[in-house]
């Protein structure tokens, strides 16, 4: 405010010292009244132009896969009333930030094909589109997830931006009021308890745990084979099925799996940040067990659990996430974490 306007404080303060300190004609004060509010009324909308700066921002980054149009523009008007409750207004952010509905909204009618390059197309995609939008927000920025596409994607999504941002993810429980979404990994609500923010989900758990447990003992082979059960589709055969493919062919493979501790959906009022953190101690337990040349990684979940998982697992780790692929009724290679540290 200083910076910009120290001139018309200058002479705001100086008018209002005339007429406190002079007896001037009635014509004059009338003219120093309305100087006054003339730059008062600048001064005004120049301290809201900074308040709408500084403040923290909530944005919604929206990505949707395999679904029409009709459905992104449905799916957008539901994201447009959740985010009413942390002061978002596309208008506004167009107005004033230059950020449009195509820089926040990922959406291709066309699904993912079995080409793992494609898979590793749309996680740069999506961590470009928050860096763009990011660079346009000055302040605090929080950015609210919404993925509505395969589960496989969403761990590569969360992996692509690892802690770097603070992020509230969102997940759909349809029938459940005015907008389906819920906030269910909510960073910025434990940033103001824990100083960890995002950082948080790296942390291992500590004692017994509360949503789930670990099969299997996989010793020091070369590859590992991971599911994580946490939906009605359980992996664990197909995957079991893939070891002994990799065993007859003389690979050294081992497999783990991380199953509910009780088998049922997770609701919104599940800590599903100490439910992340619990998957992510076992699978790292695992891993860091021996030298393993590659972890091959099968997870049924709900999307906004599989995107807080892939934020820690980041891309450090040679982590191959396998999809499901109906077509040929068996896992597939779909994206290796690792190679999204190298953006091009």
């Amino acid at each position: 405010m200083w910076e910009r306007e120290w001139e018309p404080i200058v002479i705001v303060l100086g008018l209002v010292a005339v007429l406190l300190a002079n007896p001037l004609s009635p014509t004059l004060v009338v003219i120093n009244g309305l100087m006054i509010s003339l730059l008062g009324f600048k001064l005004y909308r120049t301290t809201r132009q900074a308040h709408r700066l500084l403040r923290e921002k909530h944005v919604p980054v929206a990505v949707l896969i395999g679904k029409s149009e009709s459905v992104a523009d449905s799916m957008w008007l539901d994201i447009e009333r959740v985010m009413v409750r942390w002061g978002f207004e596309a208008d506004q952010y167009r107005r004033d930030f230059d950020v449009e509905r195509e820089d926040v909204f990922m959406h291709h009618e066309e699904a993912l094909p079995a080409d793992p390059n494609v898979w590793l197309q749309r996680a740069r995609d999506f961590r470009r589109r928050i860096e763009r939008v990011g660079s346009r927000l000055p302040g605090r920025k929080v950015f609210h997830m919404f993925v509505n596409g395969p589960i496989s994607l969403a761990v590569g999504l969360g992996a692509s931006i690892g802690t770097v941002y603070e992020v509230v993810v969102h997940q759909w429980f349809p029938g459940t009021g005015p907008s389906p979404y819920h906030p269910v990994v909510d960073f910025y609500a434990l940033s103001k308890t824990n100083p960890r923010g995002t950082h948080f989900i790296e942390d291992a758990v500590d004692g017994e745990f509360r949503y789930v447990v670990g099969e299997g003992s996989p010793g020091d082979t070369q590859e590992l084979y991971v599911s994580v059960c946490m939906a009605r589709d359980d992996p664990r055969m197909d995957v079991d099925h893939l070891v002994e493919e990799a065993r007859a062919a003389g690979r050294s493979a081992g497999v783990f799996h991380v199953v509910q501790r009780e088998r049922r959906s997770l609701e919104s009022g599940d800590d599903w940040i100490l439910c992340a953190r619990e998957i992510l101690t076992l699978v790292f337990h695992q891993v860091s067990a021996a030298k393993r040349e590659r972890v091959h990684f099968f997870l049924t979940a709900p999307t906004a659990l599989a995107f807080a998982v892939g934020m820690g697992l980041e891309h450090f780790l040679p982590i191959t996430v396998h999809s499901w692929r109906p077509q040929e009724g068996r896992y597939q290679p779909a994206l290796s974490l690792e190679q999204l540290a190298r953006m091009v």
